[in-house]
């Protein structure tokens, strides 16, 4: 088990490299290449690239051609987004771990609460249903 201290510098270490992160935009791109007629050697060549951003945005596929010169600071944005997510995923995981701890040390029994939470045995239920009590029928009168 890691100690609270080396939670502490990790969450600062980890807040430190997502407040470095400037830029960034969602989705992905691709880079397509285009097969044309090449009228001097009678086949084919080879064109492109060209590039293709494509992000999910309101449930819909949405993607735009982006020009060549754009495309080093998308591809840029689009890593920093990624490594955003990793880094907010590792600060949930060392904040979820350290308030286990935490609790676990408040607890004075040294259980972490995952461990206690199957401790009791389930009651267990018979097979049929409970049947209702019988009440006699109205007298008619």
């Amino acid at each position: 088990m890691t100690s609270f201290s080396s939670h502490q510098s990790n969450r600062k270490a980890l807040l430190d490299q997502i407040a470095s992160i400037t830029t960034m935009q969602p989705g992905t791109l691709a880079e397509e290449w285009r097969e044309r007629p090449d009228p001097d050697a009678g086949g084919t060549r080879r064109v492109g690239p060209y590039y293709k951003h494509q992000v999910w945005r309101d449930g819909r596929n949405i993607s735009r051609r982006v020009p060549a010169a754009e495309a080093p600071q998308l591809r840029e944005d689009i890593d920093n987004a990624k490594r955003y997510e990793e880094l907010t995923d590792e600060l949930a995981r060392i904040n979820i771990e350290s308030t286990l701890q935490m609790r676990a040390a408040n607890d004075g029994s040294g259980e972490s609460a995952e461990s206690k939470k199957n401790s009791r045995p389930k009651r267990v239920r018979n097979a049929s249903p409970k049947q209702k009590p019988l009440s006699p029928k109205p007298k008619k009168g």
